[in-house]
C-alpha cells in the first residue's frame, strides 16, 4: 500500500475515535427519585400454613429494606444454563451460560451481584418485593402464586416460567394481573470481560420498533426513563458479548430504557480516557428496561387471558439469535448499516473456514491472505499510478517553478502533462475507496463476534483473540509492536526512489504512520492486529515485486532508446 492508503486509514481510525468519543459522551442530568411502594408480612392461615399478603403503601409509610424475610431459591438446569429464581419477587437472582466461560468462574454470569431481573409492576404495586408462593415445578417449568388483597376481596397472581433444553429462549406468563402490566429488567447485564473499559462501549438497550433496531449507549442514556414511538417487536439490554431480550406476545402500549444512576464507568472508548476515568461506579453501568403490556382480559381471574412473554437470555451469536426468531439477530453489531451485509458476509467465510481449521488464528490469516489476492489487481494499479507520478515529479517541480505566481496557469498545465503521460491521479486512490467498507465490516466483527471470545490462537502468547495481546514473557504487547515494524519496512520499500520535496514527505509517513498505528492499536483485540500484521506482511512483498516490475518495464525503453541513439551515432561517423 502506498502512502495515500496509509494516510486514507488514518483518517479512518480518527472518524472510529471521534464516533467513539461521541457515543461515549455523558449527560448531566438529575436522578430521578424512585418510590418503594409494597411491603410483605406474614397472616396465619390454617392450622401451620402461612400466606403472603402484598399491600401497596409507600416510602412515607413503610421502608422495606428494614423487613427481615427469608430468601427462598429456586434452580432450574438445562443443558445450556442455570437460572436460579428468588421468591420475592419470582424474578430471576443468577442467570449463568454454561457453554461460556467466566472470567474467575467455569461459567459467565449475567446478573449482577445484589440484583434481580423480570419483576412485575401492576398499576402502582411492585411486584418484585412481593412474596411467591412456587406451587408447581418440573425439570422445566416453575409455577409461582401470589395471594394479595385489596378492598374487593382476594385475588391471585400467577407466573410461570417454562424452558427448554434446547434453547435459550423461554416463556413467561403472568396471570391475575389485570389489564395493564409492566415487566422490568432493572439489574442490566454484569461485566463478562477481563477488559471492562472495552467491555463498556457495548452496554445499552437495544430495542426493535417496526423492523428498525435503536441502540442506546450508557453515553447516551439517562436517568430519566425515555422510550421511543413505534410497533414493539422485543426490548433489551446487552453488552459486548450477551444479551437478555424481551418479546411480548400481547399488545404492547409502551416500553423505556434509562440508566440506573450517573458517574463514571472508568473507561469505554477505543483507547483509555475516552470517558472520564475514576472510579467506577456499578449503578452507572446498569440499565434498565419496562415494557408496557396490555389484554383485554375481562376479569383478573388466572383463567383470564394472560400476559405472555418471551424471554431471551444468552450470547450475541448471530446463528442462534437468527434461529431464535423475532428478529433478535440484529442485536449483534455489525457496523454502519451500509456495511452489514459486508460484515454478515465476512463473519461467514471466517466460521464457514473454521469447520475445516478449528484455530480461528490461522482462519484469520487465511482471510488476510485471501483478501489479499482478491485485492491484487488494484494494489497494481495503485502501484503503478504511485510510480507514475514519482517519474513525473520532476517535471512538476519545473512546472511550479515556472507558474510560481500563477495557480490557475500550474493547474492547467498539469492537467495537461497527465494527459499525455496517460496518468490518472486519481486512480491511486481507487484501492482505498474499495478497502474503507472491508475494514470497517472486519473490525466490527473481529472485534465483537462471540466465537473469537476465549479463542486460542497461541498458547502461551495469544490465548484470546477476542483481548489485547499480553504475552506474559514480555512486559509489553509484542503483536502489535511487530505490526508497527512491517508497517514500517512497507513505508521505507515505497520511498524507494523518491526525490525531491516528496522525498521529506515520505520520510515523515515513514516515521509517524508506524508509531500512531502500533498506538492506536494496543488496545484492540488481538484478533484484528492478527488480521492487519498479515495483511502487511502480503502487502509488503507484493509491493516488492509489483514495484519491481514496474520499474523494469519503465526503464526498457529507455535503455532501447539509449541503444538507437547510439547506432544513429555511429552510422553519422
Amino acid at each position: 500500500m502506498d502512502k495515500r492508503t496509509y494516510l486514507g486509514i488514518f483518517l479512518i481510525f480518527l472518524v472510529l475515535i471521534g464516533w467513539s468519543l461521541m457515543m461515549s459522551k455523558k449527560t448531566q442530568k438529575g436522578i430521578e427519585s424512585e418510590k418503594l411502594r409494597v411491603r410483605s408480612e406474614e397472616i396465619a392461615v390454617s392450622g401451620k400454613e402461612k400466606k403472603k399478603v402484598v399491600e401497596s403503601q409507600t416510602i412515607s409509610q413503610v421502608d422495606y429494606k428494614t423487613t427481615e424475610l427469608p430468601e427462598i431459591l429456586d434452580t432450574v438446569d438445562t443443558r445450556l444454563f442455570r437460572v436460579v429464581f428468588s421468591r420475592i419477587g419470582a424474578s430471576i437472582k443468577s442467570a449463568k451460560l454454561k457453554k461460556y466461560k467466566g472470567v474467575e468462574e467455569d461459567f459467565v454470569e449475567l446478573i449482577p451481584e445484589g440484583e434481580k431481573a423480570l419483576s412485575s409492576v401492576v398499576g402502582e404495586v411492585d411486584l418484585g418485593n412481593g412474596i411467591f408462593e412456587l406451587v408447581e415445578r418440573n425439570e422445566m417449568k416453575l409455577v409461582y402464586e401470589l395471594l394479595s388483597s385489596d378492598n374487593s376481596g382476594e385475588q391471585k397472581v400467577r407466573k410461570v416460567y417454562e424452558f427448554s433444553d434446547s434453547s435459550y429462549v423461554f416463556e413467561l406468563e403472568l396471570d391475575g394481573v389485570g389489564e395493564k402490566h409492566n415487566i422490568l429488567w432493572n439489574s442490566g447485564l454484569r461485566t463478562t470481560e477481563k477488559n471492562q473499559q472495552m467491555e463498556f462501549r457495548y452496554f445499552g438497550g437495544v430495542a426493535r420498533l417496526g423492523g428498525t433496531t435503536i441502540f442506546k449507549n450508557l453515553g447516551s442514556l439517562d436517568t430519566i426513563p425515555k422510550g421511543e414511538p413505534g410497533s414493539i417487536e422485543w426490548v433489551g439490554v446487552k453488552n459486548k458479548y450477551f444479551l437478555a431480550a424481551i418479546v411480548p406476545l400481547v399488545e404492547t402500549e409502551s416500553y423505556t430504557v434509562r440508566r440506573a444512576a450517573l458517574g463514571s464507568v472508568g473507561g469505554g472508548g477505543c483507547m483509555r480516557g475516552c470517558m472520564p476515568a475514576g472510579k467506577v461506579n456499578p449503578e452507572a453501568t446498569k440499565v434498565r428496561i419496562s415494557l408496557g403490556t396490555w389484554v383485554s382480559a375481562s376479569s383478573a381471574e388466572p383463567s383470564g387471558e394472560a400476559h405472555k412473554f418471551k424471554v431471551y437470555i444468552g450470547p450475541l451469536d448471530y446463528d442462534i439469535l437468527k434461529k431464535a426468531g423475532y428478529g433478535l439477530e440484529d442485536a449483534c453489531y455489525f457496523g454502519f448499516k451500509w456495511i452489514r451485509p459486508i460484515s454478515r458476509f465476512f463473519l461467514k467465510v471466517i466460521l464457514g473456514l473454521y469447520k475445516f481449521i478449528p484455530n480461528y488464528g490461522i482462519v484469520i490469516i487465511i482471510f488476510s491472505l485471501v483478501l489479499g489476492l482478491i485485492f491484487f489487481p488494484l494494489t497494481k494499479k495503485s502501484q503503478k499510478s504511485a510510480l507514475s507520478m514519482q517519474h513525473l515529479q520532476p517535471k512538476m517541480d519545473e512546472l511550479k517553478k515556472k507558474y510560481k505566481n500563477d495557480k490557475k496557469g500550474l493547474n492547467q498545465a498539469t492537467m495537461e502533462l497527465y494527459r499525455k503521460q496517460g496518468v490518472n491521479p486519481v486512480s491511486g486512490c481507487l484501492p482505498l475507496f474499495i478497502q474503507m467498507p472491508v475494514f470497517f465490516a472486519l473490525y466490527a466483527i473481529l472485534d465483537t463476534t462471540i466465537a473469537l471470545r476465549g479463542a486460542v490462537f497461541i498458547p502461551g502468547w495469544i490465548a484470546d483473540l477476542s483481548q489485547p495481546d499480553t504475552p506474559p514473557f514480555l512486559p509489553i504487547p509484542l503483536l502489535p509492536i511487530l505490526m508497527g515494524g512491517m508497517m514500517f519496512l512497507q513505508q521505507k520499500i515505497q520511498s524507494k526512489g523518491i526525490k525531491g520535496p516528496a522525498q521529506q514527505q515520505q520520510k515523515m509517513m515513514m516515521y509517524f504512520m508506524p508509531i500512531m498505528f502500533t498506538f492506536i492499536f494496543l488496545r484492540f483485540p488481538s484478533g484484528l492486529v492478527l488480521y492487519w500484521f498479515v495483511y502487511n506482511i502480503f502487502s509488503f512483498v507484493q509491493t516488492s515485486m509489483i514495484k519491481s516490475q514496474l520499474q523494469g518495464q519503465t526503464s526498457r525503453p529507455s535503455n532501447s532508446l539509449n541503444r538507437l541513439n547510439s547506432s544513429r551515432k555511429k552510422e553519422v561517423r
